[in-house]
């Protein structure tokens, strides 16, 4: 029976608070920054709720990259996850992920647990 694999890793965010927009009732911008992809994301940026992705070079997105980057906010895929999530689908798509040995091949040996000699004065159960 094959299990059905989870392909979706969120981003590993860290959250600073950057400054509140003038006026009344504004609410307070937060800049996410995502730890494993480097990508960052302002919300709350001119309205409640709003989500901005920002470049890392500071270029301006194409409105796909946009779409493609709010995507992922909340629930992932983090794209740096990609490679690892691709790696370990592939494993066991190939029937390799069997779970005998970390590169798919069964161990040489197999290790029997040792147990204590009882002491003369001990009961066996």
């Amino acid at each position: 029976m094959k299990q059905h694999i989870e392909t979706r890793f969120p981003h590993l965010f860290s959250v600073k608070v950057l400054d509140k927009l003038p006026g009344l009732f504004k609410p307070r911008r937060y800049l996410y920054h995502c730890a494993r992809c480097k990508w960052s994301f302002v919300v709350n940026d001119g309205r409640r709720g709003a989500l901005r992705p920002i470049a890392e070079d500071g270029e301006p997105l194409t409105r796909d990259e946009v779409v493609a980057r709010a995507e992922t906010f909340a629930a992932g895929p983090c794209p740096a996850m990609r490679v690892v999530t691709e790696a370990h689908v592939r494993l066991h798509a190939n029937g390799n992920g069997n779970g005998n040995g970390s590169n798919g091949h069964a161990p040489g040996y197999v290790e029997k647990p040792v147990r204590p000699e009882p002491h003369p004065n001990q009961l066996v159960h």
